[in-house]
């Protein structure tokens, strides 16, 4: 909305919270000389009703009803009409029946708690046409983050949380709207250090998987540490993320024991003060990890080749449907192909000689048959 629009509707906004302006559009709910009213107002002059259309939600229909210009005095203006719709309301509305009587009941209560919850300086507070759906957006301090509601029953239909963890167990426990909103706020404050150690690795490492833009729902990160080499990064507990935190280096075996052996003596000195990136920066004893191509210093030598796309020698693709890249190398140091693994799980089905103890599977390469083993548990379950 441009700014003398939104200049303009500023007193009507003061009077009725609730109501979301935009152009020459209002719509929302208001609260009347003790009742609810759910409407839509297009009026080209605010305030003046000249081609103003106004349509009122009578509790016991679906559908609005428009208000014919008769029944508007000639010199009211759109201030006038909001203050006599009661009266309006009463034209139009028949008899309601018990039913729709205590849906009315019902939806007033939450209505009165929205009204009383609008805080545009906090977060953005929307209502669907339907006032079925309840989304609280926009927060303070955490733009990324929204809760969806459903009216009347407040069940939680979308939210932006980790999804390792029943939030919305947690959140339902909460009987009233403003617990509920209260007690989210207080998760993503309690969240923010979740957040922040993932903040360097989205921005300085080139992250394959999840598959960019990384969402605030995923609790693990999969990032390039060398050619063919991968470190998988997971958060467990959104609420201890250190403590609960499992680094894996995923590679060709020959490549990766010196650099598991490194990890292992380098995680028993965890500096406290630093964030889980500049950790693995210090265990590693480098400046950087490679960045994706394209990045604006990707010309050290040996970045280039440590971040390009390999296609899997299987499908001969990069990205399946649900976002995996090839990660899986063969062990031959003479072989340089990778597959996707799940490309790789299908080919060992395939393999007579093909087997599986505890959670690792052996088989073989499908060109230079070396012998290969993996843990498909740990490579497919995210």
């Amino acid at each position: 909305m441009a700014e003398s629009e939104s200049g303009e509707w500023d007193e009507f906004l003061l009077r009725y919270p609730g109501i979301i302006v935009s152009g020459c559009n209002a719509r929302g709910t208001v609260k009347l000389k003790d009742k609810w009213y759910r409407l839509k107002v297009t009026c080209p002059h605010f305030p003046k009703l000249q081609d103003a259309r106004l349509e009122l939600h009578l509790p016991q229909q679906i559908k609005f009803t428009k208000i014919k210009n008769e029944d508007l005095a000639t010199d009211w203006t759109l201030f006038d009409v909001m203050e006599n719709l009661p009266q309006l309301q009463e034209k139009y509305c028949d008899a309601p029946s018990p039913k729709a009587k205590n849906i009315e009941i019902n939806k007033c209560n939450i209505y009165s708690e929205i009204a009383a919850l609008y805080a545009p300086q906090d977060y953005q507070l929307e209502l669907n046409d339907a006032c079925t759906l309840l989304r609280f957006s926009k927060f303070a301090e955490h733009h990324q983050h929204y809760l969806q509601l459903e009216l009347p029953a407040l069940r939680i239909t979308e939210h932006s949380l980790p999804d390792c963890v029943p939030w919305e167990e947690h959140l339902q426990k909460y009987d009233n709207l403003s617990a509920m909103v209260q007690q989210f706020r207080n998760y993503l404050q309690d969240l923010q250090p979740f957040y922040e150690n993932f903040t360097d690795i989205d921005e300085l490492c080139y992250v394959v998987q999840p598959t960019p833009p990384v969402s605030t729902k995923h609790n693990w990160r999969l990032f390039v540490l060398r050619e063919r080499v991968f470190i998988k990064l997971v958060l467990s507990d959104p609420f201890a993320p250190i403590s609960s935190m499992s680094v894996q280096i995923i590679g060709p075996t020959q490549a990766v024991e010196e650099l598991r052996r490194t990890l292992s003596n380098g995680l028993s000195e965890w500096d406290a003060e630093l964030d889980i990136h500049k950790n693995l920066l210090r265990i590693f004893d480098i400046c950087y990890f490679p960045m994706p191509p394209g990045s604006g210093w990707l010309e050290a030598e040996g970045v280039v080749n440590a971040t390009e796309q390999k296609f899997c020698n299987i499908c001969y693709s990069y990205q399946l449907e649900q976002g995996e890249i090839p990660i899986v190398s063969c062990d031959n140091p003479q072989c340089t192909l990778i597959y996707h693994a799940a490309c790789l799980k299908e080919w060992f089905n395939t393999l007579t000689n093909g087997k599986d103890f505890l959670s690792v599977s052996f088989g073989t390469c499908p060109f230079c048959k070396t012998k290969l083993s993996t843990s498909f548990a740990e490579l497919l379950v995210n």
